[in-house]
């Protein structure tokens, strides 16, 4: 498994592209909820930075990547 960083950018690059290509946003976000390692304190980061991203924020993010 000799992957460098680079290599492993471009297969995740891949994926977010072909996730994107056949998932709605709110169906891309809830898969990489569901994958996500989830570490840290949710509740102390959530009231930490209040802010989040609406549908039409992520959708525009998205678009750009």
């Amino acid at each position: 498994m000799g992957e460098t960083l680079r290599e492993l950018e471009r297969v995740r690059e891949k994926g977010l592209r072909i996730l994107k290509e056949h998932l709605s946003p709110t169906e891309l976000i809830e898969f990489l909820q569901i994958i996500s390692n989830g570490t840290g304190d949710y509740t102390k980061q959530k009231y930490e930075k209040p802010e989040e991203f609406t549908i039409e924020e992520f959708e525009k993010y998205m678009k750009n990547k």
